[in-house]
């Protein structure tokens, strides 16, 4: 009986322990599957914010892409409205090309028939001198004109008779010397260069020149040739010349085009 006793005590405590190594290892294995699910849930959280990150990323890459698309689509709006301004100031530029050809084959003809009738023409200051086989120069105070003179004048309304299309001016010019007092004293220099202008054109009407191919101007000391200071620059001012003075009307209705 006592024999069985301690058998029971014995197996009593072998269950015992073992209860206890089961519990320990319940405990142990519970701990872990905490801590995996610990890690789970963590992990899962990152997952979400990473899909979220994600999710958000592909949106603004979505508005740039749009937002960038229509920048581009701006750009080539007015690139194209770039293209049509420069296309329209080409044509301008074409187009004022072809008028400034215009303008300047008709400039050529209409100074040409003065270079072609076969008077010798000088261009100065943007003018066409027509220049005479004697220069028309003058003593001081007189508009007279010497033989020389009126045979070179007589040349010219040959020229102008065969040319009838040609018209000319005739400018008087003088030196700063004040005009002498007296009964047959001009009033000033203006007077004394109109006269000067006006012996050529009357010793040209003399010629058979029409009077509708002729204008004068005097011009009196207003636009010097040479230095008024020294005696050879107030010859050289004494002095009529003759200037192209051709029809404009054709040039001008150019510019009305």
């Amino acid at each position: 009986m006592r024999l069985v006793l301690n058998l029971l005590v014995v197996v009593l405590a072998l269950g015992s322990m073992q209860s206890c190594v089961s519990k320990k290892k319940f405990d142990e294995l519970l701990a872990s599957k905490e801590a995996a699910d610990k890690a789970l849930a963590e992990t899962q959280t990152k997952v979400a914010n990473l899909e979220k990150e994600n999710t958000d990323l592909k949106t603004q890459l979505e508005a740039e892409k749009t937002r960038l698309n229509g920048e581009i689509a701006n750009l080539r709006k007015d690139l194209d409205a770039t293209k049509g301004q420069i296309s329209a100031v080409q044509q301008k530029l074409d187009m004022s090309q072809a008028e400034l050809t215009k303008i300047k084959n008709e400039v050529n003809g209409i100074f040409s028939a003065y270079k072609s009738s076969g008077l010798t023409a000088e261009e100065r200051n943007g003018r066409l001198y027509l220049m005479t086989s004697a220069p028309m120069d003058y003593k001081s105070g007189s508009y007279g004109l010497s033989k020389a003179q009126r045979e070179a004048v007589a040349q010219l309304a040959t020229t102008l008779k065969s040319n009838p299309k040609l018209k000319i001016l005739v400018e008087g010019h003088t030196d700063t010397d004040k005009v002498r007092g007296g009964a047959a004293a001009y009033q000033d220099n203006w007077e004394l260069s109109s006269k000067r202008s006006l012996a050529i054109c009357r010793e040209l009407i003399k010629n058979g020149v029409s009077p509708a191919q002729l204008a004068t101007v005097g011009r009196g000391e207003t636009m010097p040739k040479a230095d008024n200071s020294t005696k050879e620059g107030k010859a050289a001012n004494r002095r009529s010349d003759v200037v192209a003075d051709p029809d404009m009307a054709p040039l001008l209705q150019i510019t009305k085009q």
